[in-house]
């Protein structure tokens, strides 16, 4: 059994994403449909607040951080959650400074995620689709 503080450290909580479709598990479409939507979504957020890192716009900096950690949690990715969870603290505190300090942690995070979310989806897709 995962541990609380062993979720936070993981990349991706399997049993989060497993919950999301429900009976059908893994097997739902509907957990292939949310890792895409999730990527498509994380990834404008990750540019976005690399963007308001750089134009120092706190506002823009704490709507993106705020939603990247609400979305990363609700799949299961606690460790990109737990820093856009610092990252938007910071925003709300207006230490852009503090914030931007984070932003390579951040990356390599997303970076990881992207990578682990690629390898899950080649476990979900079935022989017959690859034809």
């Amino acid at each position: 059994m995962t541990t609380l503080n062993e979720k936070k450290t993981s990349v991706l909580d399997e049993s989060t994403l497993t919950s999301l479709g429900g009976t059908s598990g893994l097997a739902s479409p509907l957990v292939k449909r949310v890792i895409t939507l999730y990527r498509q979504e994380a990834t404008k957020l990750v540019h976005g607040i690399e963007s308001a890192c750089k134009s120092d716009d706190q506002e823009i900096l704490l709507r993106a951080a705020h939603t990247l950690k609400s979305s990363s949690a609700s799949i299961g990715a606690y460790a990109l959650a737990q820093v856009a969870k610092q990252i938007e603290h910071f925003a709300r505190q207006a230490s852009i400074t503090e914030a931007k300090a984070l932003l390579s942690q951040l990356l390599s995070e997303f970076t990881r995620l992207m990578d682990e979310l690629n390898f899950f989806e080649q476990k979900l897709t079935p022989i017959n689709d690859l034809a």
